[in-house]
Order: C-alpha cells, then sequence, then structure tokens
C-alpha cells in the first residue's frame, strides 16, 4: 500500500484534521453501543440503579473493559437494561447527531434492536417511532442522511428475529432498510433464521449479518448462502480461508471491519495483525466503521488514522475506502449515486 505512515502527507494538510474533515459514511453503528459513560451515569441516577454513586472515570474502569467479547456482551447488556423508554434512547440519538457533526459522517446506517425492549416487556415499536420522527429532525437540521437496520440477536431464536423482521417490513418506508443478525456466533446456527431472511428478501430488505467476528470463516460463508447476506457484519475471520475471500471480491460483498472493535473484545489483536490489510489488497470490498462508539470510547476519525497508520494507508487509498462507505451502503442506487457525487465533490474541494 502507500508510504510509511511516519511520511505520510495529505497534500500538505494535517493528516489528523484531513481524516477528520472528509466526508464519511458509517455503516456499521449499533445506537445501543452509543452509550458512553456519561449517558450511562445519567441513566443511572435516573433510574437509581446500582452504579449511580459511581464517577464516569469508574464506570469506566468497570464496565468499558473488556476482557473478552463475552465480557463485552455483558457489558452490553447492562447498558442495554438502562436504556428504558423512548426519551432514554432520544438521549443517545442526540449524542449520535452531535458525533455526526463533529466527524462530518453524511450518511449513517444505525442498528437498532428492538428485541431488547421486547425482552424486558417495553415497547419496541414505540421506541422505534420516537427515534425516526427524530432522525428526520436531524437530517433537516444538519443534512446527515440517516437510514436504520433492526437488528435480530442471535441467541433471542427465531420468534423474536420473525418480530423484529416483521417490523422492520412495518417502516420500510419511514427510514428502516435492513433486517441484521447480530449476537453471539457460538450460539444458534444459521439455518435456524433462513426462512425468516428469505421473508426478509422478498419484501425488498437489505440483509445484514455479524459473521467472522469471533466465529470462523464457515459463519461468513453460512451468512451468504443460508441467509443470503448483501453485507457482512465484520467478516474479518474470512481471511483465513482464501476462497471466501475470492468470493466476496467476485461478487462484491461488503465488510464492515471495525478495529477498535475487535482489539477491545480480543476478535482480533493486535490491530497490525488485523486482516483489514489483507482484504483490502486483495480487492474485497471493505469499509471502516466504529461498531459501538460509545462502548469502545472511538470515533470513526479514529478508525481511519489507525487504518492510515497500522496500514500505510496513502490518500488516494483513504479515498477509495471512504468511497467503499457508499458503495456498500443500502441506499437505493439513484440516492446512492447522488450521495457518491457529493462525497467525491467534497474530497475534490479538499484535496485541491
Amino acid at each position: 500500500m502507500g508510504s510509511d505512515p511516519e511520511t505520510v502527507t495529505f497534500r500538505g494538510s494535517d493528516s489528523s484534521e484531513y481524516l477528520r474533515r472528509l466526508p464519511k459514511a458509517e455503516l456499521h453503528l449499533h445506537l445501543e453501543g452509543s452509550v458512553t459513560p456519561s449517558i450511562l451515569r445519567e441513566l443511572s441516577l435516573k433510574y437509581q440503579t446500582k452504579y449511580h454513586s459511581l464517577s464516569e472515570e469508574e464506570l469506566n474502569q468497570q464496565l468499558f473493559q473488556y476482557q473478552d467479547f463475552y465480557a463485552f456482551l455483558e457489558s452490553y447488556q447492562i447498558v442495554c437494561e438502562h436504556l428504558r423508554e423512548p426519551a432514554d434512547y432520544l438521549k443517545v440519538l442526540d449524542r449520535l447527531g452531535e458525533y455526526f457533526r463533529e466527524e462530518n459522517i453524511g450518511y449513517a446506517e444505525i442498528i437498532y434492536t428492538p428485541a431488547v425492549p421486547w425482552k424486558f416487556e417495553r415497547d419496541g415499536k414505540e421506541i422505534l417511532i420516537a427515534l425516526l420522527e427524530k432522525t428526520r429532525e436531524l437530517e433537516s437540521t444538519q443534512g446527515t442522511m440517516i437510514r436504520w437496520i433492526l437488528d435480530c440477536v442471535r441467541q433471542f431464536g427465531p420468534e423474536s428475529a420473525q418480530r423484529t423482521a416483521e417490523l422492520a417490513e412495518e417502516f420500510q418506508d419511514r427510514g428502516v432498510v435492513g433486517l441484521g443478525l447480530g449476537g453471539d456466533e457460538n450460539s444458534l446456527e444459521m439455518k435456524v433464521f433462513k426462512e425468516i431472511f428469505a421473508w426478509a428478501r422478498a419484501h425488498r430488505l437489505f440483509l445484514h449479518v455479524h459473521a467472522g467476528e469471533i466465529g470462523g470463516p464457515q459463519q461468513v460463508w453460512d451468512a451468504l448462502l443460508i441467509l443470503g447476506a448483501n453485507r457482512i457484519g465484520h467478516g474479518i475471520q474470512a481471511a483465513r480461508d482464501s476462497k471466501l475471500v475470492d468470493y466476496l471480491r467476485q461478487h462484491t460483498v461488503g465488510l464492515d471491519v471495525c478495529l477498535t472493535s475487535n482489539l477491545k473484545t480480543g476478535a482480533w489483536t493486535p490491530i497490525s495483525e488485523n486482516p483489514f490489510g489483507l482484504l483490502f489488497q486483495r480487492g474485497v470490498p471493505v469499509s471502516l466503521n466504529t461498531d459501538d462508539p460509545g462502548l469502545f470510547q472511538t470515533c470513526l476519525t479514529e478508525e481511519f488514522e489507525k487504518a492510515v497508520r497500522f496500514f500505510h494507508l496513502n490518500q488516494e487509498e483513504v479515498h477509495r475506502i471512504v468511497l467503499q462507505g457508499v458503495h456498500s451502503s443500502f441506499l437505493p442506487h439513484k440516492e446512492k449515486m447522488v450521495l457518491m457525487k457529493r462525497f467525491q465533490e467534497e474530497i475534490h474541494r479538499l484535496s485541491a
């Protein structure tokens, strides 16, 4: 790839500032995972949970550091238990609105998991309606285009997944573009969800499947061949299977790569050995994402900075990855081309 990271300059600009000002698309962004220590502390005080007496630093040390992927899931569950009504979710979305503005994120696909409030006997549909109304406000006031993916939780089983699929279809004309499958790859087999995802595909929903994060390459094959995934969340383990890498390239299946996430959950460490660089070199469509910016305390500019530093990306390669975010999005072709033109014009102005 490009030159040594110590010598990278982007047309005379400070590279960090240049990366921050670049237009960006974020395709793998969990709403629940966007809860910061500050927001969790506010919610803990609101509901007087056992964490309400902790400072932000204490919360950070106790809940925002993870020994492995399953420790991360435990913290994720604790965060979700504090999201109890639409106002709580809107607080998180408000913060994301600020984040989009700070990071110059022109397009975002946010993942919301209605199965979480359903699990606690709360109204997941009411929360979605509130989120979609707030989305329209954010789009009109700051220009970030936002679409939604409703995620099924793998370990919750097919009944919950079917309910999620039906909710996604119901709100398809109001900003929901896809059905996702997340959760623990080592729980239920993907074939359990085959009919549900076939139903979603028949109803013109895009399919987004978490696979190949902590599970092996076969998880990615199953996501593609059993569920018909249009895009893979993470997918880094695909690098262990050369035939799979060729398939992803030939069929232009995008991978949402999340470097800091992989580091902090132990899915792949260190970052310098993450398969991102190999996958990019082999022509697999890869985008950069934060996954859970609150829980991992990162931002999209930092993800690009790490990619430049550890994989020696030059300016042209950075631009290719930025535009891949638009290519891999779940927008209709016409809207995608309009967004692509907008991004290309912004990049040209920055680079001139």
